[in-house]
């Protein structure tokens, strides 16, 4: 069910929110979504095997779509349309992971419907692919998949209010009974997650936050409308069938709100995540904006667990609470964030790129670069890649670059691509 090659690569332009907007403007958030959301994990992995990093994104017309560079030849291959969406809601973008054998799995389709599933016909091959069974819950949305067992794929999702998972070991033919992770009376989850690599089981780490409730009148007036409350945590060492504590106690599922373990309390103000990465000692570490949902001026901060606790460090400030920026850990004494922090469009989200950096395990945090400048338009929706290898310099992150005014002078959203051994950016085609 493959629609076909394209020429070259061209996003999704898309906007979002009509309540308690900031005066003047339309929308809360809207601009160039080829790369949204920061749910939307992971987009992007790198395969040793064949040198090549595979990617998805959300097409001009919100289909989803996958191309891969080739670090061999330096050059990438013409992008391949996969599907198409119903509407124009980059919530429906895809999410992408490959096998222990090299095939490709594609998820997309979600936000409030059930998630498509496809597998490539051929190991690291985008040419041709196979339907498989769909995710059936009606409400899926974000669906975020990894390989934590031998021949097993497993994937969570939030299915509308909670955040769930199933599993699959027969190449997403068939999937398992739904297991419900956590489950907050009354407020849909946002959450993300990270699996680690190498030897097996392998654990996977679930951050997440609560969305805002409240009555109509609270809405209106306590700016409750899709703000996320406080940060949480919970991993499991089994491929997700059971769920620990940072201090490894169990859960018992579901997760409620007066059971999980909250590491991060916002008061009246809000958390959005942004990414989660695994160090070295397989500690997990959490980007994450602490933003004023009156003003949209947000705290960029990192969350690293110790072993012992929860260190939290300040990076820097931005203007929106939806500028979505990467972490990566090059090094025990090289963590980096790259993120708009710089307004290019002010009070929209989006902006110049800008590099921090940690020689201190995240403790403390210096602007080291800026990766972009003078741009006419916003640079935002940073995406680093999942299991990077030794060619990952040339290609570790990638984001999505256009007006995020509304209206749009224009709607035409192209993609960037950066790794560190890189003068620069890169504009894909």
């Amino acid at each position: 069910m493959v629609e076909g090659e394209v020429d070259d690569y061209r996003g999704v332009w898309y906007s979002c929110g009509t309540a308690n907007v900031l005066p003047g403007k339309k929308y809360v958030y809207s601009g160039p979504m080829a790369s949204y959301s920061a749910w939307h994990r992971p987009m992007a992995v790198y395969a040793a095997e064949v040198r090549k990093t595979f990617f998805v994104y959300g097409n001009p017309e919100n289909a989803p779509a996958i191309g891969y560079y080739d670090h061999k030849e330096k050059a990438f291959s013409r992008p391949v349309i996969l599907g198409s969406n119903p509407d124009m809601d980059a919530h429906r973008n895809p999410t992408i992971q490959i096998d222990e054998d090299g095939y490709i799995y594609v998820f997309y389709g979600a936000h409030g419907h059930p998630t498509k599933t496809l597998r490539s016909a051929k190991p690291f091959d985008i040419s041709t692919w196979d339907t498989r069974a769909d995710i059936s819950d009606p409400k899926t949305s974000y669906p975020e998949p990894f390989q934590l067992l031998p021949g097993e794929m497993f994937v969570s999702y939030r299915q509308d209010p909670g955040w769930r998972c199933r599993w699959s070991s027969d190449g997403a033919k068939t999937w398992s009974d739904p297991l419900d992770v956590v489950a907050f009376e009354g407020c849909a989850i946002y959450a993300m997650t990270i699996g680690d690599m190498g030897t097996y089981p392998r654990a996977v780490h679930l951050v997440w936050s609560r969305l805002g409730g409240g009555t109509e009148e609270e809405i209106r007036t306590k700016h409750l409308w899709a703000r996320r409350y406080h940060l949480y945590y919970a991993r499991s060492e089994d491929g997700g069938r059971t769920w620990l504590r940072s201090d490894g106690t169990p859960y018992e599922l579901p997760i409620t709100e007066d059971s999980a373990e909250k590491l991060y309390d916002c008061g009246e103000r809000g958390v959005w995540l942004k990414d989660i990465q695994v160090d070295a000692q397989g500690s997990p570490n959490v980007l994450f904006l602490d933003g004023d949902p009156h003003t949209y001026v947000s705290q960029w901060k990192l969350a690293r667990f110790t072993g012992g606790g929860w260190q939290f460090s300040d990076i820097a400030e931005s203007d929106h609470m939806y500028d979505d920026g990467a972490l990566v850990i090059l090094a025990e004494d090289d963590f980096r964030v790259y993120g708009p922090v710089t307004a290019s469009q002010p009070v929209e989200d989006g902006g110049e790129i800008e590099v921090y950096q940690s020689r201190d395990k995240g403790r403390t945090w210096e602007h080291t670069a800026s990766l972009t400048s003078g741009s006419e338009y916003s640079h935002n929706n940073v995406k680093g890649v999942f299991n990077p290898g030794a060619d990952s310099g040339e290609f570790r992150m990638f984001w999505s670059y256009g007006d995020s005014l509304w209206p749009a002078a224009s709607e035409e959203v192209r993609m960037f691509y950066y790794g560190e051994n890189m003068k620069g950016p890169e504009m894909i085609r």
